[in-house]
């Protein structure tokens, strides 16, 4: 039979790799909580709340307005103006004559063996003063009760960091159609549970939105001075904690915590260039591999299902096999798509979604490996195939 459908064997390793993904897609959206379920809470340990901003001012003061705005009894707010060339330290200064909880610092000079968001990060540590120490980025809003919300959930669930799937909203084409495939390939792939057992570095795409730590379990994973060089902050950091024995929990944001990470192509383009290929370990022959499944897997069975019109081809078992596909990887999607408020019609242009993605991915890694890699104006680390 096989002999006679040469479709047939690929396409059965499509279907299994496809319902895979809807099993762990729905395992992983069942034991995601919402952080808002997360708000009683009998004690009130003093929240830093820490901010880096670099020309940030077309963000900033809607962020720092939100995070002053919570209705938590004992929290600080510290920006790092680090080094921005427009208007963010205008409008700080002028937040900061009206509320004596906010402290803005000046960033000092970027050292040659640290990353700017990771240098930034640093000094603001230092200048903290809570028993919590939260790490939120400058173009996040927040909802009155999120520190609340956030310090519940973290003590209730005695963990030592915590984390949370933001809602991303979304105004161009290109990051309707990119981002939320670029979110759904970092959370569908490896079941919570796992992800989330200490010792294991397989640790959830924790994001860098919103992470709130115990001050002594930061300190004792090494805080950002362990991870100076590392492009992906946010999951070097779970993966410290994790390795330590320590408890990393991740919540669903969405009721919580908005942001919009990128503004048309060029920031998607840039903005996302820097994570994708580091994130597989700046490994060539497996992130080759894996882009290259990943486009077999998702085009596949819809060029098949277009060609069906040809006279007996394909034949009738991986034409149903193709439509299965199909629809497994629609109900993948929009399983995702629902549960983070993204715009549901995006789901039927999934193929489109995953070609973009590709050609970002290996744009990334062709700018990593050459040097060209850069963000906010500096260069990220440079690479090279050992």
């Amino acid at each position: 039979m096989i002999a006679g459908d040469p479709l047939l064997l690929p396409n059965f390793l499509i279907v299994l790799c496809v319902l895979y993904l809807v099993v762990v897609g729905a395992i992983n959206m069942r034991k995601l909580h919402n952080l808002r379920d997360y708000r009683k809470i009998k004690t009130f340990p003093r929240i830093s709340v820490l901010v880096p901003a670099r020309n940030e001012e077309a963000t900033i003061g809607p962020c720092i307005s939100s995070l002053l705005a919570q209705d938590y009894p004992d929290f600080q707010v510290i920006v790092l103006n680090d080094n921005s060339s427009d208007s963010t330290a205008a409008i700080l200064s002028k937040l900061g004559q009206c509320d004596n909880r906010l402290m803005i610092i000046n960033g000092q000079p970027l050292t040659p063996d640290w990353l700017g968001k990771h240098w930034a990060c640093h000094q603001l540590y230092k200048m903290a003063n809570g028993e919590l120490l939260m790490f939120t980025d400058a173009d996040t809003v927040h909802t009155p009760d999120t520190l609340r919300c956030a310090a519940a959930a973290l003590l209730d669930e005695r963990a030592d960091m915590l984390s949370i799937l933001p809602r991303h909203n979304l105004g161009s084409l290109a990051e309707q159609l990119i981002m939320p495939v670029f979110a759904l390939g970092a959370f569908a792939n490896i079941p919570l549970p796992a992800r989330l057992r200490p010792g294991n570095t397989k640790v959830v795409s924790s994001s860098g939105k919103l992470m709130l730590f115990r001050r002594r379990s930061y300190e004792s994973a090494g805080g950002f001075q362990s991870i100076r060089q590392s492009v992906l902050d946010d999951l070097q950091l779970a993966e410290r904690i994790s390795l330590l024995g320590m408890r990393y929990r991740v919540f669903d944001g969405t009721d919580n915590v908005s942001c919009r990470m990128y503004h048309g192509w060029t920031e998607v383009h840039l903005g996302l260039t820097k994570n994708v290929f580091p994130s597989y370990g700046y490994n060539v022959p497996l992130f080759v591999f894996t882009w290259l499944w990943i486009n077999f897997v998702f085009w596949g069975p819809v060029i098949e299902l277009g060609v069906h019109k040809i006279p007996d081809y394909p034949p009738v078992l991986s034409l149903g096999l193709a439509a299965i596909c199909v629809i497994s990887c629609l109900v993948l999607f929009a399983f995702y798509y629902q549960r983070f408020k993204l715009p549901l019609y995006m789901v039927l242009l999934y193929p489109v979604s995953v070609s973009l993605m590709t050609a970002i991915a290996f744009s990334s890694m062709f700018l990593t490996l050459s040097g060209q890699a850069t963000w906010k104006d500096r260069k990220m680390p440079n690479r090279k195939i050992s």
